[in-house]
């Protein structure tokens, strides 16, 4: 296997503005809404990290730990405030709920915005179409627009969007569990056979089973920063004790 870095994070570094209680204010002449102060919130601090080619990397720590943030970094939807992000090959992410489906879209126009993620041509998208309409199982709903189709359809056909388009790169952000073991199922067998391609991929769950079947090495973090970056079993006993 390859060992060149396809992701290569060097001091990054990404604040958010967030309002916060100030407790200097006189809540007494103040409503809850001007008894607040923005802050520059360090969502990322000063993070190094490679993820050689063929790796499946764990991310885990608790919520607001950056976990997300340092995906979509990677991802490309946000920028650092500093360091740099040097990702070599197509990415392809998968966001769960923050995933932007165009309401008035069809099927097919989700499948063409996601294929042009990676790079790939409408032509070559229209030839995995009917793979990802057979995997997602919305054979009678592909002549509605995205709005009326329910929350797991809508999850159906995200997660049939990630695992039937080829990139070198996969990002997952909390894969969800559905109440359908049969597409459960489906779901494994897919990432398993992505891994068997040696495809690369980063992972965040707060499944700490699911981070053990599919990742190798696993990152901890804790407030921002980048506390260990080492095998999966030695990265779990530390985030458990």
């Amino acid at each position: 296997m390859s060992t060149q870095n396809l992701i290569r994070l060097q001091n990054i570094t990404k604040h958010f503005h967030i309002h916060v209680k100030d407790p200097h204010k006189d809540k007494g002449q103040m409503d809850g809404f001007r008894a607040l102060k923005k802050i520059r919130y360090p969502a990322v601090s000063n993070l190094t990290l490679d993820i050689a080619q063929g790796e499946w990397v764990g991310i885990i720590g608790r919520n607001g730990s950056g976990k997300s943030t340092l995906m979509k970094m990677v991802a490309g939807v946000h920028t650092p405030d500093s360091g740099r992000i040097h990702v070599t090959g197509s990415v392809l992410p998968y966001f769960g709920p923050d995933e932007i489906l165009h309401p008035e879209g069809l099927l097919e126009d989700a499948v063409m915005v996601k294929a042009m993620q990676v790079g790939l041509p409408r032509s070559e998208a229209m030839k995995i179409y009917e793979n990802i309409i057979h995997f997602s199982e919305l054979y009678d709903f592909t002549s509605q627009k995205i709005k009326f189709l329910s929350s797991g359809m809508k999850t159906r056909l995200l997660l049939g969007l990630i695992l039937n388009i080829n990139a070198d790169i996969y990002l997952f952000d909390e894969i969800p569990s559905t109440t359908d073991r049969a597409f459960q199922e489906k779901v494994v067998d897919r990432i398993m056979k992505l891994k068997r391609m040696g495809k690369t991929a980063m992972m965040v769950s707060h499944n700490m089973d699911e981070i053990k079947e599919y990742c190798t090495k696993c990152i901890l973090i804790h407030e921002g920063e980048l506390v260990a970056y080492d095998d999966t079993d030695t990265i779990l006993r530390m985030y458990t004790e």
